[in-house]
């Protein structure tokens, strides 16, 4: 059996407005507005590089309502380069394909053919290549039995847009069960639709290749396309990274730290290294400070001036780290001990003490609550559950916003 090598990847959503609303210079947020491009390109690159077969993308290439005849305009000049070697693509439309106005008006190379809504088989090099693109954003039901029988004698490669059995995080489309997959008896199930890459099975191989770039603090992590090889000896999967900026989660203890130029040089430090664990050129962090410490007060009375410095400190570095948001979560001594006075002395802990007594009252949290579910009900219904998937989850919720806000009003 000839070798019959491809790139998969899925969940490009080309030029996908910026959705990190707390990224605050400019440069930084030039860089993640184009880096859905620039994840395409590396994937193009790969495909060269490789001089695969062909590239395989499983849904989902444009963004809903992505009206920019410039993005069709940049990705027919992908397609070409891959034309140019020889390599064909292969695609389907997921559910934010179905809806995005530019792709019903895309014209595109040769090389590349689109899966129609009734699906269809291709052979190419001596493999059998399928898949059924979304007719409409909607799709309730599994989309499995449109799907062909395997053809013996050959390889046999599926594309699928699909939740699966459910994802948190993600609404239900094309439903179906790994042991559905299973039974087709494809020998590699090229998936997409959940951000997060994730190998199902390897007998056949189930693969959720993950998107190849981050667009928010909530797709932090390495993002990467996944280069598979069909051979004698069976199938490899390998991912490889595609994502030019890589975000990140760095929660830094301050137990104990009591002088403000070291924990400048700690948060400088933890940037640095999250930054040097990336697999992306650049990297931006949102960095948590914890821990029991008496800058508490201080840090979050100027948490602007140490944001700043951080920042300086970081662009004099060379810029490749970047601070996409401080959070502080510091406990430490009340506000007015830290202010000067004694515990339960002078102004201001008379008025930690109403704070504290007001926040206690029953009439107010139940106002407070219900403003928390005003809030969560305006929220995407992927990340709602964040604020308590139950009761006692969203209680606890408005506890910790509840003592967060206490702080936050003490140090201002």
């Amino acid at each position: 059996m000839p070798t019959f090598r491809f790139v998969h990847t899925a969940d490009l959503h080309l030029d996908s407005p910026l959705r990190s609303l707390a990224l605050r210079d400019a440069s930084l947020a030039e860089r993640v507005g184009s880096a859905t491009r620039g994840a395409l390109e590396r994937i193009v690159a790969l495909c060269l590089a490789e001089r695969v077969d062909a590239l395989l993308i499983a849904g989902d290439l444009f963004d809903g309502d992505q009206r920019s005849m410039k993005t069709a305009a940049f990705l027919r000049a992908q397609m070409r380069l891959l034309d140019d070697a020889g390599i064909r693509v292969f695609a389907i439309r997921g559910n934010h394909d179905a809806a995005a106005p530019v792709t019903g008006a895309l014209s595109l190379p040769p090389n590349v053919h689109v899966f129609s809504g009734q699906g269809g088989v291709v052979e190419h090099r001596g493999v059998a290549l399928q898949g059924v693109s979304f007719a409409e954003r909607a799709a309730p039901q599994s989309l499995l039995p449109k799907y062909r029988p395997p053809r013996e004698g050959m390889p046999n490669v599926a594309l699928l847009h699909t939740s699966l059995a459910g994802a948190e995080g993600h609404d239900t489309y094309a439903p179906c069960s790994v042991a559905d997959l299973m039974a087709h008896g494809a020998d590699y199930w090229a998936l997409g639709h959940i951000h997060a890459r994730t190998v199902h099975a390897t007998e056949p191989w189930i693969v959720m290749p993950g998107m190849p770039q981050g667009r928010a603090i909530d797709e932090a992590g390495p993002k990467s396309a996944t280069l598979v090889t069909i051979g004698e000896a069976g199938i490899e999967a390998v991912p490889h990274p595609t994502a030019t900026l890589e975000f990140a989660h760095v929660s830094l203890p301050l137990d104990g730290v009591e002088d403000w130029d070291r924990a400048l040089r700690l948060a400088l430090d933890a940037l640095q290294t999250a930054g040097a664990a990336a697999t992306a050129p650049y990297a931006a962090v949102r960095l948590r400070l914890e821990g029991e410490s008496s800058l508490a007060w201080r840090l979050r009375r100027d948490a602007a001036v140490f944001e700043e410095e951080l920042r300086t400190e970081l662009t004099a570095a060379g810029g490749e780290i970047h601070l996409e948001r401080l959070v502080l979560a510091l406990g430490g001594q009340g506000a007015a001990a830290q202010a000067g006075g004694g515990a339960g002395v002078g102004p201001v802990a008379e008025l930690e003490a109403l704070m504290s007594e007001v926040a206690g009252d029953a009439g107010f949290r139940r106002e407070a609550d219900e403003h928390l579910g005003r809030m969560v009900q305006a929220l995407p219904p992927e990340i709602r559950d964040r604020f308590g998937a139950d009761a006692a989850d969203r209680a606890s919720a408005l506890e910790a916003l509840l003592k967060e806000g206490g702080l936050t009003v003490m140090a201002a």
